[in-house]
């Protein structure tokens, strides 16, 4: 079996090619077709269009003349094609889908326009900003501001610039005041206050402001999920203490804070190495004493 997969099978040739014997009588009679057939007549004009010459300066001439625009003069009065005739209703339509168009873009350039104008009014106490109307005419209430006084400059209109960071420094001096509320803090409702604050801060002081409190916020949230984990005295819990001064370190924004961190870190690896100590400890056998 294995000698016949790998034999070897050469392609096959005949001994001797087969070739064709040429007819030797057919050769001797054989004649060539005639050069043209037909009447006489005929067979002599084609030989003379085979047998013509041609002269390639005539054929240029020839050429050049053909190609000369034939220029013809008409005094006949222009026919007018266009046979539409004009519809006195039709061009009133149009003029008045023009008109329609041009007056809705002046309506909403208006209203963009307003919406851009902010007006301040102060009322029993508080400042109350109103804010241009989507529509030509017309303002909306937009925020009442209590304790906020009017600014120096009074100004009939103002800008973006002028209310926003009234807004926001408002929210940012709400969010100061529940840091001082005696107790336990309320960070949500400061940090409700702080991107409150965020959303109105259009320069760049204002906007670092809100973030420079929210960063603080969230370093004081830490440091006391830390202390309460820490108190635990559990080598479980001082892990999770250890993992929230570590997220407090990657928001420290100065050596002050750095500083009480990794104090913070430092005592509660000891108080690790210490449980980890006294766990070894309990666990190693008691020598024996030896008998009397």
């Amino acid at each position: 079996m294995k000698e016949l997969i790998h034999k070897k099978f050469d392609t096959w040739k005949p001994d001797k090619l087969y070739t064709v014997s040429p007819d030797e009588k057919y050769l001797k009679g054989f004649a060539a077709p005639p050069f043209a057939s037909g009447s006489e007549e005929e067979t002599r004009r084609i030989k003379e269009l085979l047998l013509k010459k041609f002269d390639i300066e005539e054929i240029k001439a020839a050429a050049e003349k053909a190609a000369e625009p034939e220029v013809s003069v008409s005094y006949e009065p222009p026919v007018d094609t266009d046979t539409t005739v004009s519809d006195p209703m039709e061009k009133a339509m149009k003029y008045l889908v023009a008109a329609l168009v041009v007056l809705v873009a002046i309506i909403v350039g208006s209203s963009m326009i307003n919406k851009t104008k902010y007006y301040m009014d102060a009322k029993q106490g508080a400042l109350e900003i109103w804010q241009g109307r989507f529509a030509p005419m017309g303002e909306e209430l937009l925020i009442t501001l209590p304790g906020v006084q009017l600014p120096e400059t009074i100004k009939d209109v103002y800008s973006k610039k002028d209310v926003f960071p009234l807004i926001s420094n408002y929210y940012v001096e709400k969010a100061d005041t529940l840091l001082e509320v005696p107790g336990m803090p309320d960070f949500e409702g400061i940090k409700g206050y702080l991107n409150k604050a965020l959303s109105f801060a259009v320069t760049s002081a204002s906007t670092e402001a809100a973030y420079n409190r929210l960063n603080n916020i969230e370093l004081m949230i830490l440091f006391y999920k830390a202390d309460v984990a820490a108190s635990k005295a559990t080598i479980s819990d001082l892990k999770d203490a250890k993992r929230y001064l570590d997220q407090a370190a990657g928001l420290s924004t100065n050596d002050l804070q750095a500083d009480m961190i990794n104090q913070k870190i430092d005592a509660v690896d000891k108080q690790i190495a210490t449980l980890k100590a006294k766990e070894k400890e309990a666990k190693s056998p008691k020598p024996k004493t030896p008998a009397k």
